[in-house]
C-alpha cells in the first residue's frame, strides 16, 4: 500500500508520520483528527485484506461459504478426496458436499439408475447428478469424471460425453455455476493401453478449452501433484497407480484456496460500460438532428 506523505508548514499543525511497521503514529503537538483515524482505519484494513500483489485475500468462513455451497462430483478419486475432508474437522474443506462413486464416469452417468449401475448415493439413495444436485440445491458444481471414459470413448468421444452431462446438469439446474477439475495422472509407466498419461494430458486440454469456450470453470489438480514431465509424483500416490494419499490432497486443499481467491478477485472486478458502434452512432444521429432543427 503507498502511504501518503504530507508536510504540513503551519505552526503547532498535527504531524502524521508512518513508522517501520506500516502502523502511524502521531506528533505530541497535537492529537489526530476523527477525519484523520478514520483514514488510517481504512487503509490498514485495506492492507489486511489485501496481500502484497494486490490479491484479495479470503477468510476461512468465506472458503466454508462458497465451498460449503458446493457440491464435488466424481470416482474414486474424489471418493479419496471426501475421506479426507471428512476428518479436516477445522478446514474449509469440511464443508464440501459430495456426489462421488467408484468406477463412476460420463458413460456411466447417462445410464439409467438401477441396482446395477454405477451413481453417486445422496441420503442413502442412488441418483443420476442432475436429479441429485437438484435436490441438494447448491449454488456450484465441481466435477472430475476421471479418465475411465477415455478407454471406452477415446479422447473426442469422452470430452463429448462429459459435455452431455454438463449439458444434462444445466437443463435441470440453469442456475449452478460449473467448474471441471482436471483429471489426475497416473505413475511413470503405470498407465495401460489409452489409459496413459500422454492421453490424460491430451484429455485435460481439450476439456480446459470445452471450458473455456462454454464460460466455465477450469481447476488444475493434476500439475501440482505431478512430478513435472507429465506423471503422478511418486510420493503422492497410495497404490502404485492412479489414487491419491493425504499428502496429494493436501495440495489439493492449497488449490482450492487459491482457486477461490481468484474467483473472488474476478467477482470484485468493476463492471466496464461498454457503448456498441451501433449506440454511439445513434446518439451522434440525434445531435445532428437537434443541430438541424436549430437551424431551421
Amino acid at each position: 500500500m503507498i502511504k501518503k506523505r504530507m508536510a504540513v508548514v503551519a505552526l503547532l499543525t498535527a504531524l502524521m508520520v508512518s513508522n517501520s511497521a506500516g502502523t502511524y503514529v502521531y506528533a505530541a503537538e497535537s492529537q489526530p483528527t476523527k477525519e484523520q483515524k478514520a483514514q488510517v482505519q481504512t487503509e490498514e484494513t485495506k492492507e489486511d485484506n489485501t496481500s502484497e500483489d494486490n490479491v484479495p485475500q479470503i477468510t476461512e468462513e468465506e472458503l466454508a461459504q462458497y465451498y460449503g455451497n458446493s457440491v464435488f462430483v466424481g470416482d474414486s478419486i474424489m471418493l479419496g478426496f471426501r475421506n479426507y475432508c471428512t476428518k479436516k474437522e477445522d478446514s474449509f474443506v469440511h464443508e464440501i458436499q459430495f456426489l462421488a462413486a467408484g468406477s463412476y464416469s460420463a458413460f456411466n452417468a447417462a445410464k439409467p439408475v438401477t441396482d446395477k449401475n454405477v451413481h453417486p448415493l445422496y441420503k442413502g439413495k442412488k441418483y443420476q447428478v442432475w436429479e441429485a444436485v437438484r435436490l441438494m440445491g447448491v449454488e456450484r458444481v465441481f466435477i472430475l469424471l476421471g479418465m475411465n471414459d477415455i478407454s471406452i470413448l477415446g479422447l473426442e468421444g469422452a470430452r463429448d460425453q462429459y459435455k452431455e452431462v454438463i449439458d444434462k446438469i444445466l437443463e435441470v439446474n440453469p442456475d449452478v455455476e460449473i467448474h471441471i477439475m482436471s483429471t489426475t495422472y497416473t505413475l511413470k509407466n503405470a498407465g495401460k493401453g489409452k489409459l496413459n498419461n500422454e492421453n490424460i494430458a491430451k484429455y485435460n486440454e481439450l476439456l480446459k478449452k470445452m471450458a473455456e469456450e462454454n464460460g466455465w470453470g477450469y481447476m488444475d489438480v493434476a500439475t501440482p501433484i505431478s512430478d513435472g514431465k507429465g506423471n503422478l509424483k511418486s510420493n503422492y500416490c497410495s497404490d502404485e497407480y492412479v489414487h491419491l494419499n493425504s499428502s496429494a490432497y493436501d495440495i489439493w486443499e492449497t488449490v482450492l484456496r487459491n482457486y477461490a481467491i481468484e474467483q473472488k478477485k474476478v467477482e470484485e472486478e468493476p463492471e466496464v460500460e461498454v457503448t456498441t458502434q451501433t449506440e454511439t452512432e445513434k446518439n451522434t444521429e440525434e445531435q445532428g438532428n437537434v443541430q438541424s432543427k436549430g437551424l431551421d
